[in-house]
């Protein structure tokens, strides 16, 4: 007996989906243009600074309290428009003015990027490391670490770091376990002012905590030779030798590939196995690797002579602190760069400039969650999971921060539009610095977000929405594709398709479980675009095991990556839809693959 259409819904189609992981429509090509929705809404946005910094503080959020002692700059950019980097705003503060550097501020003005470094440090190794290496111990490329060296450690997991265990992957992952600084680096309280009474010898008995062994002090922090120098910047004239000396002195976070904890401790290390791996000093392989081949002529790894001292933004009140970075810490927090040098970075990456682009599709995924719904950690990617208030659909915002010694700056990804944004600052409240720069890169990411997703829907009717007929005369087939309005539920959705004269809307539930479709983007290239139909329903989630008609709820809650080209005709998805594109990014023609049919677009 034949089965029936019926029975192929239930085998292949779940009831309730979602989209897939990535964006809605293709991404948006005009980010500047004045007609531009992104353009709007960046220009609705920095009116707010302006006004604010004008002495209009009504409307602006609390927490731009202060913005007027905050230098800072930001800006977007995006693989499709050049132009885009041009969306710019900046503001130079009285903290800044009159020092050692410079007195106004612009998109080629250098700051301290801090833990940006981290992300410039991964990068280098993607083009440096084989596979291979990344899944290699660490022992195997930093002596310091090698397996002869850290034999008389044992098998203690709770005291001691077995080294043997960590990869240059895990390190790079921040899940390597290892502590987050190797010498008893501030905020320990060894050395911090007195937390209790704020006067400047600490005296951790107040706090319970038994008088030190100066012994013991040096055995954990053998860089730990000059105070006054070290309270500074601990790393700078620390060699890798005694380095290692504390590292391998201090326990563990948690084991290898237990849980994400944030180490800059990795990052020096992973920075001095890359400079062992390529033979080259750090601030060489930044250069040679990053800085030269992407035109990034305003970054920098080590600390600029005087002569140079007016290109970059130095706090009049931290000028000895930012004179003294460099040594070991640069692999996690050394580095310089400019809002434009770090535009040219981000276009770079999603652009798959020096990175072949399937790896940078690898890279750019997760590799572990955190404890919450809404963060994940790559590498060194710190991955926010921002969901649309009106359609509840997901899009994930990668970022590398950095903070750190009244330098605060955000790095943020888009990949969804081909997309993203830079904030880099520098103020005299260190503690309000990171508020008031978190604040704008909040203010940013909600209004790039939303207009970037409302730029693309509206590129997306002009370029694939309307009407298609069949080439063939002889041929019976059309299809509508129409932009849905409503925001609960964005999507190119097919409101009529005919296919060799048979109404196929009444079969819509039957071939995809929804009489509602939509298409979503799936695979572009020059001159093609394929998009995949998914079923639209309403999400519901009673318990991951609870059974929703014939479905276990975890597989009905998002179904899509499960169901995606399940139901096949001679082969092909049905699912499947290829759109041919002109050279002004309008779609010309769509073939629903399954059925052989090319049908022209009218209009």
């Amino acid at each position: 007996m034949r089965p029936s259409l019926q029975v192929f819904t239930f085998l292949c189609v779940a009831g309730v989906s979602a989209d897939f992981l990535g964006p809605r429509f293709p991404a948006p090509v005009h980010l500047a243009r004045s007609d531009s929705l992104v353009a709007t809404g960046w220009k609705n946005l920095t009116s707010v600074f302006d006004a604010y910094l004008k002495g209009d503080q009504a409307g602006a959020p609390q927490t731009l309290a202060g913005l007027e002692n905050l230098t800072f700059s930001v800006g977007m950019f995006s693989i499709h428009d050049d132009a885009a980097q041009s969306l710019q705003y900046h503001h130079t503060a009285d903290a800044v003015r009159g020092g050692p550097g410079m007195d106004q501020v612009d998109g080629d003005s250098i700051y301290r990027v801090a833990s940006i470094s981290k992300l410039a440090t991964v990068f280098a190794g993607m083009l440096a490391f084989s596979n291979e290496q990344w899944d290699q111990p660490i022992t195997d490329f930093v002596p310091g670490l090698a397996k002869s060296e850290v034999d008389s450690i044992g098998d203690d997991h709770i005291w001691n770091v077995q080294w043997e265990d960590v990869t240059l992957r895990a390190l790079a992952a921040q899940i390597a376990g290892v502590p987050r600084a190797s010498q008893p680096w501030i905020p320990d309280i060894s050395i911090l002012p007195n937390l209790v009474t704020g006067d400047a010898t600490s005296d951790p008995e107040i706090l319970g905590l038994p008088p030190l062994d100066p012994n013991d002090l040096a055995v954990m922090a053998p860089c730990f030779q000059d105070p006054a120098l070290f309270l500074r910047d601990p790393l700078a004239a620390c060699p890798a030798d005694l380095y290692f000396e504390g590292a391998k002195n201090r326990p563990p976070v948690f084991q290898p590939w237990t849980t994400p904890a944030y180490s800059n401790n990795g990052f020096i290390i992973l920075g001095i196995a890359l400079a062992n791996i390529t033979d080259r000093p750090i601030a060489q392989v930044y250069r040679d690797l990053i800085f030269e081949p992407l035109g990034m002529t305003n970054s920098k790894s080590e600390v600029p002579p005087k002569s140079e001292w007016s290109n970059y933004v130095i706090l009049k009140d931290g000028v000895d602190t930012w004179a003294t970075a460099g040594g070991l810490s640069i692999s996690a927090g050394g580095l310089f760069a400019s809002l434009n040098d770090l535009a040219k970075f981000g276009t770079a990456l999603m652009n798959s400039t020096l990175l072949p682009a399937d790896k940078t599709r690898q890279w750019m995924k997760p590799v572990s969650h955190s404890a919450s719904l809404t963060f994940s950690v790559g590498a060194p990617w710190e991955i926010y999971r921002y969901t649309h208030a009106a359609s509840g659909v997901v899009t994930d915002i990668y970022t590398k921060l950095g903070d750190a010694g009244g330098y605060t700056g955000f790095v943020v990804l888009l990949p969804d539009y081909d997309a993203g944004f830079n904030v880099i600052s520098a103020g005299s409240n260190l503690q309000q610095n990171t508020i008031l720069a978190s604040t704008i890169a909040d203010m940013v990411v909600n209004t790039a977000v939303s207009t970037l997703e409302a730029q693309a829907a509206t590129e997306a009717t002009r370029n694939f929405a309307g009407y298609y007929q069949s080439t063939n005369p002889d041929v019976q087939s059309s299809l509508t594709l129409v932009l849905n309005e409503s925001s609960s539920e964005p999507g190119l959705f097919i409101t009529s398709w005919t296919s060799n004269g048979t109404d196929m809307l009444p079969l819509l539930p039957v071939l995809f479980g929804s009489a509602r479709v939509k298409l979503l983007p799936s695979i572009t290239q020059p001159g093609r675009a394929a998009f995949r139909a998914v079923a639209v329903q309403p999400e519901s989630a009673p318990g991951p095991f609870s059974f929703v008609g014939p479905f276990l709820e975890m597989s009905t809650v998002n179904a899509d990556w499960l169901v995606v080209d399940g139901l096949t005709y001679g082969g092909v998805g049905v699912s499947l839809f290829v759109f041919e594109i002109g050279a002004d990014g309008r779609a010309t023609a769509v073939s629903p693959a399954a059925t052989r049919a090319r049908l022209g677009r009218l209009g």
